[in-house]
């Protein structure tokens, strides 16, 4: 230890003497190590972080597989009925819990909010463990009898956030929905849920499902229907069972409940070939130490190409340093060689030149964790967060310091393993009679082959991010099908607050009407589902004329919407006519559908006007919605989506009333018209939460979030890394320039011209370019193919995108060389020779 402390402020009084490489090198490892940190920050979060709750590792999610006959609400849903028959029959689980999430109308002392809750099984704090910091949880016993058990827990953000972590709020009376609970307890500190990217703020038992939604979520999703499935069903393992175990014992269980429901009145209509595949179905047991989330299945292939690419940096990063200090060692070699020569062992010169190694690494690193937390706070940006604040945090904590620290320590041993090696191998004799070009020319060999490495992997870089850049722009150029110019959405729901549909209905109407007289207001109509907002809604259907074969999906995307809606949107309409007022009075059914629907089951636009269609798959369905319009095809999820048929109906001829998306087409710039549309609807109900509003070209930006943030971040980690490499071949070759200075000098004096000295070095500068461009191009045509699932409208091997890079490349490498090669050129012959 006396040693090491000795070493250590060696290496600080050596790095204090050295100020110009001491910044470059923290510079750089700054650079590195904090990119890698950032990164790590999210997907630490995103994609590796266990539940803060007891034993995660027991945790399984449940996932029925297969055909499912109803109506869902996603991935990993079951039917309430079949959680109560699992929980209560399994032989596998200690316990098991369920739970929904969806957004709530929160009124307190006079002011409501939306915000994300959540319905809860009322042992769902029991089965995970986690406990309440004040008050208490739900517990089994709020969970008997249905609407029996209006009460409600706070999450401690949501606590301290809403109700400025007052302890008197226990025991109140607030207003969920339009229905009062009282609240019993806030959850403890840090636990956020089983959702990563969902952090509800409140959570009210499951049994109150009734209260708390209302129309055909109240009547579709409930506690009897087993066709709908809604709840997300997690189990803990009894201890020494696998899930592989629990699989295989859920499964006879699994079975015997479809074969009962298979003979309930709902199959009556089933076609055998429905019944044959529902009857198919098996029930898979998911880890669920992670939870489950929506967020990670978007993010997790972008964010693992960014961990990859900012490694990548830091291996730049590291033989830029590796250049650095093996050209300090060779100018230390006379130093070294007289510690050798003093009986100082190899092994310790090596560890005084690795410790000096870390303690660059060290400096780099909390240099680094700064880069860190400024681009965190970049990402942030980029990251779908809707109109709740994130749940995911951005200041390194424990486990990113840890990183930090390790990467740091990895990071010093690698740049200074060759360097150290290199000078603990010293010949004496040579070096002290200052023979040093006889022992370094193995270094400058090394250091070319770094160089190399560098421009290897810049490429290999550069090109990546002309593919991310290359693919937004053809998603940002893409037509949706609509203009998004001038157009302001927002989202109400007055069914949160206990409107019946009727009401509903003339809320609706009067908002139409009372929007339209808003000076600037062009016209404003409603929709069921906000497009290019990653969400849809399907619809089996039957066709009039139209027989599927077996197994045939006909379930296109379908939306509710009013009158003028197309109009709205800027939708052409390529046959037909759009919905008119009058038809929400009328009671033959009505439908407009798109330009894809009508050749499918049509032949063509023109054939579908007057043809009918009807919703369900059953043999025997009604077809009786006449189609009166076609719509030319337009984008509905996101951009990416290929075409797919799509239906409409005017949203005052369904059976429930919904929340809608209001879309305000304007004269005037958009954001000048913000606060009277606010001040507008709040006019007509001020306890009504008026969410989600933005411009449809900021939803446009959001539903490219990813891709922005692949693109910007890839192209800025393949700059990075392009001024890293030139930042070393610059020192290689100024290095070598300045090592040749008596050669250069002789050549001169021998009559060789000043552009056959800058020929000389550019050559070689070339030459080192060259080989590492010639390595990299094969293998950017193999590794490309495993970001193709990320590119649009663009191919991996995008000849483009290869020659811009290469030519970048070229041209850093070229401009890094040539500032040597001039300095070369205006050698002084007669100085050279007297040099050293």
């Amino acid at each position: 230890m006396r040693d090491l402390f000795s070493d250590l402020r060696y290496a600080l009084r050596g790095l204090r003497k050295a100020p110009v490489f001491t910044l470059v090198a923290v510079l750089s490892l700054a650079l590195g190590i904090g990119a890698n940190a950032a990164i790590f920050t999210l997907l630490d979060q995103v994609m590796l972080r266990v539940l803060p709750v007891k034993d995660p590792g027991q945790l399984a999610l449940l996932s029925m597989r297969g055909a499912h006959y109803g109506s869902n609400t996603g991935q990993n849903a079951l039917s309430y009925p079949m959680y109560t028959d699992i929980r209560d029959r399994n032989r596998v689980f200690s316990g098991m819990l369920c739970r929904y999430a969806l957004p709530l109308s929160v009124n307190f002392h006079g002011r409501t909010e939306r915000t994300p809750g959540e319905l809860v099984s009322g042992n769902y704090f029991d089965v995970l463990g986690v406990t309440a910091a004040l008050g208490r949880v739900l517990t089994p016993e709020d969970d008997r009898g249905e609407g029996g058990h209006p009460i409600a827990v706070l999450s401690y953000d949501y606590w301290v956030s809403r109700f400025a972590a007052d302890p008197h709020v226990v025991g109140e009376r607030i207003l969920v929905n339009d229905f009062p609970v009282t609240v019993v307890g806030v959850s403890q500190r840090g636990f956020d849920g089983v959702e990563v990217g969902n952090s509800p703020g409140i959570r009210i038992p499951v049994t109150m499902k009734k209260q708390m939604t209302s129309g055909m979520w109240a009547e579709t999703y409930n506690l009897q229907n087993r066709r709908g499935t809604w709840v997300n069903v997690f189990g803990r393992l009894r201890p020494g069972v696998s899930l592989v175990q629990a699989k295989a014992s859920l499964q006879p269980l699994a079975h015997s409940i479809l074969e009962m429901e298979v003979t309930e009145a709902a199959f009556s209509r089933a076609s055998p070939y429905v019944r044959q595949q529902f009857l198919k179905g098996s029930m898979d047991v998911l880890p669920a130490a992670r939870g489950r989330s929506g967020l990670r299945e978007k993010f997790s292939t972008p964010l693992w190409v960014l961990m990859t690419m900012v490694g990548v940096v830091l291996l730049i990063a590291c033989a830029n340093l590796a250049n650095l200090m093996i050209a300090r060692a060779a100018n230390r070699q006379k130093e070294m060689a007289l510690r050798l020569a003093l009986g100082a062992g190899r092994m310790r010169i090596a560890r005084q030149l690795i410790v000096e190694s870390l303690t660059l690494a060290a400096l780099g690193g909390a240099a680094g964790l700064l880069v860190a937390a400024w681009t965190d706070h970049l990402l942030l940006r980029f990251l779908p967060t809707g109109d709740a604040p994130s749940p995911l945090t951005f200041s390194p904590d424990a486990r990113v310091i840890v990183f930090t620290l390790a990467i740091s320590a990895f990071t010093g041993v690698l740049f200074g393993f060759a360097p150290a090696l290199q000078s603990s191998r010293a010949e004496l004799a040579l070096t002290l009679k200052e023979q040093a070009g006889a022992v370094i020319g193995g270094a400058a060999q090394l250091r070319k082959g770094l160089v190399m490495a560098q421009v290897f992997l810049s490429l290999l870089l550069l090109i990546g991010a002309g593919l991310f850049v290359r693919s937004l722009q053809n998603l940002r150029t893409l037509d949706p099908g609509f203009r998004t110019s001038n157009l302001i959405a927002f989202s109400v729901d007055p069914t949160v607050n206990g409107y019946s549909k009727d009401r509903t209905m003339l809320f609706y109407r009067d908002l139409r009407e009372r929007l339209a007289a808003i000076p600037g207001v062009e016209t404003a109509a409603l929709g069921l589902v906000r497009v290019l907002d990653n969400n849809e809604w399907d619809n089996s259907i039957a066709v009039e004329g139209y027989a599927p074969k077996p197994g045939e999906g006909m379930s296109p995307f379908f939306n509710a919407v009013s009158p003028g809606y197309f109009y709205a949107l800027g939708i052409q309409m390529i046959a037909g006519r759009e919905f008119l007022a009058s038809d929400e009075a009328r009671k033959d059914k009505v439908g407009v559908v798109n330009e894809k629907f009508a050749k499918r089951y049509f032949g063509g636009a023109e054939r579908a006007v007057g043809r009918h269609f009807g919703f369900g798959g059953d043999p025997g369905t009604k077809t009786d919605i006449e189609i009166v319009g076609v719509i030319r095809d337009a984008k509905y999820q996101d951009l990416r989506e290929t075409d797919r048929e799509q239906d409409f109906v005017p949203y005052a001829q369904m059976d429930h009333a919904f929340g809608m998306t209001v879309y305000i087409r304007t004269r005037l710039a958009p954001e000048q018209l913000f606060g009277a549309v606010k001040q507008m609807v709040r006019g007509m109900d001020p306890n009504l939460p008026l969410y989600a509003m933005r411009t449809l070209d900021d939803q446009l930006n959001r539903s490219l979030l990813t891709e922005r943030m692949v693109a910007f971040l890839a192209a800025a980690f393949g700059l990075l890394a392009t001024f890293l490499a030139a930042v070393g071949l610059y020192g290689v070759m100024a290095y070598n320039v300045a090592r040749r200075t008596r050669e250069i000098g002789i050549r001169m004096a021998l009559g060789a011209a000043a552009s056959d000295v800058t020929w000389m070095v550019m050559r070689e500068v070339l030459w080192l370019v060259g080989v590492g461009v010639a390595l990299a191009l094969p293998a950017a045509l193999v590794l490309t193919r495993l970001v193709k699932s990320q590119l649009f409208g663009v191919t991996p091997n995008d000849p483009l995108s290869l020659i811009a890079a290469t030519l970048g490349i070229v041209l850093v490498g070229a401009l890094a060389g040539w500032i040597p090669a001039m300095r070369a050129m205006r050698i002084d012959p007669n100085r050279a020779l007297r040099y050293e």
